[in-house]
């Protein structure tokens, strides 16, 4: 059965993609364990101040890059102020870290309280520039000449033997590298767990509006069509509603399992025997409706026939004979008539081939009357799927129509 088949592949699918992401899980912990002890290896004051002066340095990259920015007209004066503030932020704490280091050859505290009283004697032509921008050009060659005092101290320090400022950045390097993993490892996960959701979504979404037992479309598909697509206008459509005739005689004689493999067999033979344009549903129980589209008004009737005769062949399941006929009602669209009203008009001429002696079909007409005890609506089954049902429009062939569902 299809139902089976999709419950069969889909754990497949979805144990693959729960592994896959147990072992990004597992991934993202062992890096951060990583990243943590390599946090934990740069939390010494030596260590904060390597942190700092090296945002000193992108902090002067930033400065100058909006001062050649402002320079072209390309950005206003506020982001670089707000640069210039954070700039200056960063110099005090630094100053107080390096303080509080052991002197040595490379300590920086002299470099770094020069840079600070630089940067104060400088303030006023700084904040000058917003209104005139003439002397910028020289205000970006002296911040550049700060920016590689900081380069030239940190070209010293690394030559130097034992200082440990080489080790702390090979091990920022690497925690900017793991960081990296991690974040990309995260982004796995998610991009992971929603490919899930979306394919678990699809997959309901289609069980929705497919027919478990014989795979075709079912009643919600059918009227999200007819309320969508042919909402306010049928022309150059019909429907087709096909109920079975005889079809309880083989629940009661063979059981309801030899029913559903008949149904079954019989969806798949009415799909074959349908033009590559017509789609089938299957509205509950025994009926069906077929939504057609068509180019000559007599392809309706010509499929109809060939249902007709396509129902009427005996067909044997688990050598059980089995054999019903069908009862069609045909109804052509127009314009401003809505899916829905002409399904209620085929369903008309449903029940009028019924009484006109069944295994065969009817074309609807204004003068045709509907049957009152049946309705088609979207919400829940017809009640002729889960009762007993006589009616007087069947001939007195009192049918209970198919729980097979």
């Amino acid at each position: 059965m299809m139902r089976n088949a999709q419950f069969k592949v889909m754990p497949v699918k979805r144990t693959i993609l729960v592994v896959f992401i147990a072992l990004m899980a597992v991934g993202v912990v062992l890096t951060t364990n990583k990243i943590t002890t390599l946090s934990e290896r740069l939390t010494n004051s030596q260590s904060k101040l390597v942190w700092y002066m090296l945002s000193l340095s992108k902090e002067y990259d930033a400065l100058i890059t909006l001062l050649e920015r402002y320079q072209g007209g390309k950005s206003g004066f506020d982001p670089l102020a707000i640069q210039y503030e954070i700039l200056w932020s960063r110099f005090p704490v630094a100053i107080t870290m390096a303080n509080s280091g052991e002197a040595d050859q490379s300590h920086p505290t002299v470099l770094l309280k020069t840079m600070f009283a630089d940067l104060k004697a400088h303030e006023s032509r700084f904040y000058a520039l917003r209104y005139s921008s003439e002397a910028i050009g020289s205000q970006i060659a002296h911040y550049r000449q700060q920016r590689q005092l900081l380069d030239g101290f940190f070209q010293q320090s690394l030559s130097m033997p034992g200082n440990g400022y080489r080790e702390h950045t090979r091990l920022l390097n690497q925690l900017g590298q793991l960081t990296t993993v991690m974040t990309l490892g995260m982004i796995a996960v998610g991009a992971t767990v929603l490919i899930l959701i979306a394919m678990e979504a699809k997959r309901y979404y289609r069980l929705a509006r497919e027919d478990q037992l014989t795979g075709l479309h079912n009643r919600h598909w059918l009227f999200d069509t007819l309320n969508g697509r042919y909402t306010f206008n049928t022309d150059d459509m019909a429907i087709l509603v096909i109920d079975l005739d005889g079809f309880k005689a083989i629940n009661d004689n063979y059981g309801h399992d030899v029913g559903d493999l008949f149904l079954s067999v019989l969806a798949d033979k009415l799909v074959a025997g349908l033009p590559q344009y017509a789609v089938i549903a299957r509205l509950g129980g025994d009926e069906f409706a077929v939504v057609m589209p068509y180019q000559h008004k007599n392809d309706p009737i010509e499929t109809a026939n060939t249902l007709v005769d396509v129902a009427h062949q005996p067909i044997n399941i688990n050598e059980s004979p089995c054999q019903v006929s069908a009862s069609i009602g045909i109804a052509y669209g127009q314009d401003k008539l809505s899916g829905e009203r002409l399904l209620t008009h085929a369903d008309t001429a449903m029940y009028a081939a019924k009484r006109a002696g069944k295994n065969q079909y009817r074309v609807y007409h204004n003068t045709m009357q509907p049957p009152n005890e049946k309705q088609h609506s979207r919400a829940g089954p017809r009640f002729d799927e889960a009762t007993y049902w006589v009616s007087d429009h069947h001939q007195g062939d009192g049918e209970q129509a198919s729980p097979n569902s």
